[in-house]
């Protein structure tokens, strides 16, 4: 990390850009202050990020209230929201310095968690919000409830509500269907359902989704997987899509279908020469 950071600044100062140091980063670095994210959300005009996508996530929930764009570059493994390697910095990101980028609004969700008519619990997500099972391992029992009207009580490990970009995350891997992050609908999937009937449904991003928990010995509440809350029975997590939305900024011909087919090796096509399993 510490050569990809001092690669981005020598790229910065090539472009004549004025880099802004998050507190943290500031420190591995000698003769640059460190400024908090608040402060960067503040002053900077840009947020460079390199990092995997959870950490992409965290940003863009902080820097939601902000507004300010964010070029992601990818530090970690799979990567759907970082876009070029650390390897690729100096091929993309000087062009989408000077202008030369595809601009990309991703919408995001709030999450609000109410106990006796009470919010103890009030996040943002990016990916995805829900509800999840403890350390005891065992099925949580919810109704779901869209725009007031009941649609199903399920007993599941979990609930995941996800936003178009994260289709691609957990939701996926729960048996979820993609979307592409241009679709204005959010997602609901049952983690490993008591009943199999129980499917993944698209609803409108205007949905107001509530989840009431009926009953669970473990049960909590969180965002993206990063920001989590005890749970009661009794308690209900509500879940829409926020007004405000962040920004990610691409290299010039980015393709959110090029995306899919490189990170889910699409373009991965059995030959005759491929050596096939033997069955007997």
């Amino acid at each position: 990390m510490g050569k990809a950071l001092e690669t981005l600044l020598s790229i910065l100062a090539q472009e004549g850009v004025t880099p802004m140091l998050e507190e943290s980063t500031a420190t591995h670095l000698e003769g640059y202050r460190g400024w908090s994210l608040d402060e960067l959300g503040a002053n900077a005009d840009v947020i460079i990020i390199i990092g995997g996508d959870g950490t992409t996530l965290g940003i863009a929930r902080r820097m939601a209230q902000y507004k300010l764009p964010i070029i992601a570059i990818n530090a970690g493994r799979l990567g759907f929201i970082t876009d070029f390697s650390q390897a690729d910095m100096q091929e993309h990101l000087p062009p989408m310095l000077r202008g030369e980028y595809e601009a990309d609004s991703r919408a995001m969700m709030h999450a609000t968690l109410y106990r006796n008519n009470e919010i103890i619990f009030d996040q943002t997500a990016v990916n995805d919000a829900g509800i999840t099972h403890g350390m005891a391992g065992s099925m949580v029992e919810y109704t779901v409830f869209v725009d007031g009207h009941p649609m199903a009580t399920q007993r599941a490990d979990g609930l995941i509500v996800a936003s178009a970009t994260g289709s691609t995350a957990y939701a996926m891997a729960a048996g979820g269907p993609i979307l592409h992050p241009g679709i204005q609908a959010m997602v609901l999937v049952p983690v490993a359902p008591h009943t199999l009937s129980n499917r993944p449904i698209v609803l409108p991003s205007a949905s107001i989704i509530d989840i009431h928990l009926i009953n669970a010995h473990e049960a909590a509440a969180y965002c993206d997987m990063q920001e989590f809350i005890t749970m009661q029975k009794g308690d209900t997590l509500r879940i829409t899509a926020l007004p405000n939305r962040f920004t990610m900024l691409h290299p010039r011909g980015h393709n959110h279908y090029d995306t899919l087919r490189k990170k889910l090796y699409w373009n991965c096509m059995p030959t005759d020469n491929a050596a096939l399993p033997v069955t007997k």
